[in-house]
């Protein structure tokens, strides 16, 4: 179950404990791969991968573009994870996909903690950028093919239990 904690008032530390950026080169022009990532919910299908794991009790908040994860239920130390997709023009047919992470804790113990866990999490976070990146990819290419598959509704990244 999540929990969604409407009391929260932690700040976040503005500079981040950890800070990642992933990026793939789509052939297709700025237009099509802006619509294909429009279509992508990033972090819905993040969340819906912690609710399979059965760990989503430690979210507290999904948001927008990210989420606050708690490391127990008794414990105030959070930390704020927040993903950023750009998208910007190479060339006329090239465009270049970023997706940045960064991780920013409640206090210096939070920070610490994240640290620790990084060597487990380091690694799921990469793959999730990455499935992200290839479904932009994918359905910027599907919008060369039909223009009109660009006005279709977002679509969440799924796992192919690969």
């Amino acid at each position: 179950m999540l929990s969604t904690d409407t009391q929260e008032t932690t700040a976040f530390s503005p500079r981040p404990a950890v800070s990642e950026v992933f990026a793939r080169t789509v052939d297709a022009p700025v237009g099509t791969v802006q619509a294909a990532a429009a279509r992508i919910d990033v972090i819905g299908s993040l969340v819906d991968g912690l609710i399979a794991l059965g760990v989503d009790d430690h979210v507290v908040a999904p948001c927008p573009n990210g989420l606050v994860w708690r490391f127990d239920r008794s414990e105030y130390r959070r930390v704020r994870i927040a993903w950023s997709l750009q998208v910007e023009a190479e060339t006329d047919d090239a465009t270049l996909v970023s997706l940045a992470v960064r991780f920013s804790g409640s206090d210096d113990a939070a920070s610490d903690r994240l640290l620790e866990a990084w060597p487990v999490l380091g690694p799921i976070v990469e793959l999730h950028a990455r499935r992200v990146l290839h479904a932009v990819e994918t359905l910027a290419e599907e919008g060369e093919e039909d223009p009109f598959e660009s006005a279709a509704p977002k679509l969440r990244v799924v796992s192919s239990g690969r």
